[in-house]
């Protein structure tokens, strides 16, 4: 159980330095914060953009980073050659295919826990900003104080990471990527407690997200083992497009609308749904890295 634990953190810290990661999560903090703040005229409920791009966000830069996160953390293993003394410690060759992937899912919960604290700022500064908008007549755009909360958790982590990197010889990416979450987690907190009912809705269609996230995240695992870089990236490819029939069961920010709710029951019916095509995934990964040669 050491060792599992072990490849796990490992594998976590792994993934969280990868530049691409601290690019995909500025990425997706650009769209959840800036798409709102330039879309000034608002047509129906004021939270309705903020909300749609803190979850597409969240949905398809989530998705980038599960996908290329894990499968560049198998094949370096792989390429470097160090899986053959990685499996030389008192861990089975499933036991290590499954503990990589669960560190690869840790990261990922990390960016989504950063990238849904920071929309709930910002889906707060709508409400708050669409409230004064109701009461003046003005337009109606993001509150000023949630913006700037926004825009901090997308640079003040570069800057932070930077100079301790500079001159405490900290690592800058996974140091940019501790001090985004922190600080949205902060500002989600914060605007959690002025609208109490903030978290609780919007909190099942995050849910909901992860649910292919996660399948797709074990598909690239799998396919990782078996393939090359850019062939197991196709094949990922394939899995999602074939999946897209089913893509609106995991997408329900509509439902949020005029007060509505997304119960949990029906995320455990999805997740319910999803969970054979992700148990496939690791059973093919365990039976891939158990036929592979690593004398």
């Amino acid at each position: 159980m050491r060792s599992v634990v072990s490849v796990v953190k490992a594998t976590a810290l792994e993934v969280l330095s990868e530049p691409l990661t601290l690019l995909v999560q500025l990425a997706a903090l650009t769209m959840a914060v800036l798409a709102p703040a330039f879309h000034y005229h608002q047509f129906g409920e004021a939270t309705r953009m903020a909300r749609d791009a803190g979850f597409s966000a969240l949905f398809t830069c989530g998705s980038i980073m599960a996908v290329f996160g894990t499968i560049r953390a198998f094949r370096r293993e792989i390429e470097s050659g160090t899986l053959q003394m990685a499996l030389s410690h008192p861990v089975s060759r499933g036991g290590f295919f499954v503990a990589k992937t669960l560190g690869a899912a840790v990261a990922y919960l990390v960016f989504a826990a950063t990238v849904l604290a920071t929309s709930l700022t910002i889906i707060e500064g709508a409400r708050v900003g669409g409230a004064y908008a109701e009461r003046t007549g003005d337009i109606a755009r993001l509150s000023g104080p949630f913006l700037a909360a926004g825009v901090a958790v997308m640079l003040l982590p570069l800057v932070i990471g930077a100079a301790l990197n500079r001159f405490a010889r900290f690592r800058f990416v996974p140091t940019a990527i501790a001090t985004a979450l922190m600080l949205a987690l902060l500002a989600g907190g914060a605007s959690s407690v002025l609208d109490p009912a903030l978290l609780p809705r919007h909190l099942p269609v995050a849910a909901l997200l992860l649910c292919p996230a996660l399948v797709l995240l074990a598909a690239s695992a799998a396919f990782a083992v078996r393939f090359k870089a850019n062939a197991a990236a196709a094949a990922v490819g394939i899995v999602a497009a074939l999946c897209i029939p089913a893509a609106g069961n995991y997408y329900m920010a509509d439902a949020l609308s005029k007060g509505g709710v997304v119960p949990w029951s029906y995320v455990a019916i999805a997740a319910i749904a999803a969970l054979p095509a992700a148990v496939a995934f690791l059973v093919l990964g365990i039976r891939f890295i158990g036929g592979r040669d690593v004398s």
